[in-house]
């Protein structure tokens, strides 16, 4: 009987223990290093996927930073020269290859889009989540849409297939305003539900401000300005209004506040040193050789010589030698996205609009104050900066005479030197803009398209009449104004393609200029 029993009880234990495990056999058999998306939290799910948003507002990635950064907002916006030959086909000589034009529309838009729109499914397009989401998608979307022009917007991710129509480009810059407005007032409504907290759960993933949403409202007023003056020549009432509401809510204003993505293999420092194929540009040499910058050391390598943009067949073994200047960057430098010497620049450009009482007076403050942060960003010393008549360079090749050139009308540094016209006042702020947002190139080409500021050197050899983009105009204040939409939207998306062409205003070419672009 005992026996009997003891048989019962264990049978009874094994039922037990069977239907146990049965009912809890997803949660004993799911490998806990290897989670599905059922076991994560919304914050984990999303969250992981914000590093690749960020990467887009400034690309890390080598090979991205190359083809986009480098070769098209970096060469164009006059910091840097690429030196590879690549079978005679470059952006310098303004005859880039079929498929290198299909990059930054590629890049970009895949690499964020493919991200926002599951952000934007599981958000149900609200929260504190959906809105950090937008103000990075509008930092993205802005070096795309000011590349090409009309790009897919504003029914990304609204529409089930792939062939989503394009927008202009007016349209896409009231939506961007339109998410910056929401955004701020979601985060604002988020700080104050959590008081300010920076230990909620994307703090995590944040690598530009460590969860702190009062600088990504900063950072988004900041987005505010740069597009409200962009757009000041061909609607100055909107953009007036955009501006000074920023400035009201509150932009990037200290260093402490700059926006930068970290890095430890810093695509710069890679193509310049381990491939050779990077070198600073000759209009950016002969601008802080003439002024004396010193903030040379930590821009460029000791020699301070540039190389000319634009030189056909170049021998990248030659212009890696030590007669010329590379960035002088290292591996963990970290990527520029938006600065607060900038800040300073925009609003004494807004100040000669009128849009800022104080007029010239207040105008040479925010240009002066431009100067110091920036100066004080790179930890030099301003010494007689700000006083100086000095003018650029010339520039001298050693090695190839014909590259030699001068700035045809310079400017100095000193705000009462050298011409009062408000023509002149404004170059001499989108210059020493320019010189202090390096080496962020997708802002200095747009600028340089808007403004024709600065008076970066043409390329050297102009083979655009041999290329598809058409024939570029290699003069001052020119130079390619645009890229091509991709042939693969052709194939795919051909009839939208088409439509967006019909809203430029001209050919898809390279010399036609963006909505922001064209003077009233």
């Amino acid at each position: 009987m005992t026996f009997q029993k003891t048989i019962t009880w264990c049978f009874a234990s094994l039922i037990i223990l069977f239907s146990s495990c049965t009912k809890n056999f997803e949660k004993y058999n799911t490998d806990p290093y290897n989670p599905t998306e059922d076991n994560l939290t919304n914050s984990e799910v999303l969250g992981i996927l914000f590093p690749t948003l960020i990467s887009t507002m400034h690309f890390a990635q080598e090979n991205r930073s190359q083809m986009n950064d480098q070769m098209v907002g970096g060469q164009y916006g006059g910091y840097f020269t690429t030196t590879n030959n690549w079978s005679g086909t470059n952006y310098g000589t303004l005859n880039p290859s079929l498929d290198w034009v299909e990059t930054p529309f590629k890049d970009i838009m895949v690499d964020f889009n493919s991200n926002y729109v599951k952000i934007k499914r599981v958000t149900q397009s609200t929260g504190y989540i959906y809105a950090w989401a937008n103000i990075i998608r509008v930092a993205a979307m802005l070096r795309v849409v000011d590349t090409y022009g009309p790009i897919p917007y504003t029914q990304i991710g609204e529409l089930t297939t792939d062939n989503v129509p394009f927008d202009d480009v007016k349209t896409i810059y009231y939506k961007m305003f339109e998410e910056l407005n929401s955004s701020i007032t979601a985060l604002n409504n988020f700080n104050t539900e959590s008081k300010n907290s920076t230990t909620h759960p994307m703090a995590t993933y944040d690598v530009v401000y460590n969860g702190d949403f009062s600088k990504w409202i900063k950072f988004a007023n900041s987005l505010k300005m740069r597009m409200a003056m962009r757009i000041s020549a061909v609607d100055a009432e909107f953009a007036k209004t955009n501006f000074l509401e920023a400035v009201a809510s509150g932009a990037i204003e200290t260093n402490a506040d700059n926006a930068y993505i970290p890095t430890q293999d810093n695509p710069y420092y890679k193509a310049s040193v381990s491939w050779g194929d990077l070198a600073i540009n000759a209009t950016l040499s002969a601008y802080m050789n003439g002024y004396a910058d010193p903030r040379r050391a930590k821009y460029m390598t000791t020699i301070n010589r540039g190389v000319r943009m634009g030189i056909a067949n170049i021998n990248k073994t030659n212009y890696s030698s030590a007669s010329y200047s590379k960035p002088a960057f290292t591996a963990s430098s970290p990527l520029l996205v938006f600065n607060a010497s900038e800040t300073a620049f925009l609003k004494a450009e807004a100040a000669l609009l009128g849009w800022i009482a104080g007029g010239d007076t207040q105008a040479r403050t925010f240009y002066e104050s431009g100067i110091t942060l920036s100066m004080s960003q790179n930890a030099v010393t301003i010494g007689t900066y700000l006083t100086s008549t000095a003018n650029p360079a010339q520039y001298t090749d050693p090695s190839l005479s014909r590259a030699n050139i001068s700035v045809p009308n310079p400017i100095s540094v000193s705000w009462t030197n050298f011409g009062t016209t408000t023509n002149t006042k404004r170059e001499k702020i989108i210059t020493q803009k320019w010189l202090a947002n390096y080496p962020y190139g997708y802002e200095a080409w747009s600028d340089y398209r808007r403004t024709g500021f600065p008076q970066i050197f043409p390329a050297l050899d102009n083979l655009s009449s041999t290329s598809f983009i058409g024939s570029v105009s290699n003069t001052y204040g020119r130079l390619v104004r645009r890229l091509p939409y991709p042939q693969s939207q052709y194939r795919s998306n051909s009839t939208n393609v088409m439509a967006a062409v019909s809203l430029l205003g001209g050919d898809d070419a390279a010399s036609t200029d963006l909505w922001w672009a064209k003077k009233n």
